[in-house]
């Protein structure tokens, strides 16, 4: 399974198009936005796309206008910690300013992939039996970066985006 990974979009339109015109091209199945998405109005870039949504710490205070949008669009809320299962793995999704829930995800060895975001640098590597995963950020930095994950090869692959 192909499974795009983007986060700390900041409601920069410009290049979340750009990373979701990318990822459509290369047809993943599944999109994980992991927090800062920060305005309801971005929500309508994701309506195509099966998704789950990490609540950021700058999306806390927009949190019921979100996932008002999310239900006028047919999308899956906003949540401060997505847990599933997708072709036999296990995951957790969570924005990462969290530092206690993500060291106890790392330490629980329950999970195959940890997925986070709020740094804005690409990060993949892995500890405790877990691939953990930040795409980096479409809006701030040096950098503009989104992941694609291939369950079924266990690579994360990472792209960068160019303005």
């Amino acid at each position: 399974m192909l499974i795009g990974i983007i986060s700390d979009t900041h409601d920069n339109a410009e290049m979340t198009v750009k990373a979701l015109e990318y990822l459509s091209r290369r047809k993943i199945e599944f999109l994980i936005h992991a927090g800062d998405l920060t305005s309801p109005g971005m929500l309508k870039y994701f309506k195509n796309f099966k998704c789950v949504f990490a609540l950021g710490n700058c999306d806390t205070e927009k949190c019921s206008a979100l996932n008002t949008s999310c239900r006028d669009l047919g999308l899956d809320e906003f949540s401060e910690m997505h847990e599933f299962t997708a072709e036999g793995k296990t995951f957790i999704v969570f924005h990462g300013n969290n530092v206690p829930a993500f060291r106890d995800a790392v330490s629980s060895g329950r999970y195959n992939y940890i997925i986070k975001g709020h740094t804005h640098f690409y990060e993949d590597y892995r500890r405790n039996g877990a691939h953990i995963i930040n795409p980096g950020s479409l809006a701030h930095g040096d950098e503009t970066t989104i992941c694609i994950l291939d369950t079924l090869t266990d690579r994360a692959e990472r792209v960068d985006l160019f303005i």
